[in-house]
């Protein structure tokens, strides 16, 4: 697999958060609503040509779900 961009979702003390590269994280109330937003932002990379792997944490910081997004 070559050099990808990583997206994390993980829990926050109150809610849960998006984090990607040097950005400031995306907070949410929700891990549905911030794993949708992960997802979709990891789509929008994905069209511009960045291939983009998707981590999904639950509240006690274990690896739940991954997914890759190729760069188009």
């Amino acid at each position: 697999m070559s050099v990808h961009r990583i997206i994390r979702v993980a829990p926050l003390a109150e809610g849960w958060a998006v984090f990607c590269g040097d950005l400031e994280p995306l907070v949410f109330r929700s891990g549905r609503r911030a794993e949708e937003q992960a997802r979709a932002l990891a789509t929008v990379l994905a069209d511009l040509g960045r291939a983009v792997q998707v981590l999904i944490h639950d509240r006690s910081l274990t690896l739940v779900g991954t997914a890759y997004y190729p760069a188009t």
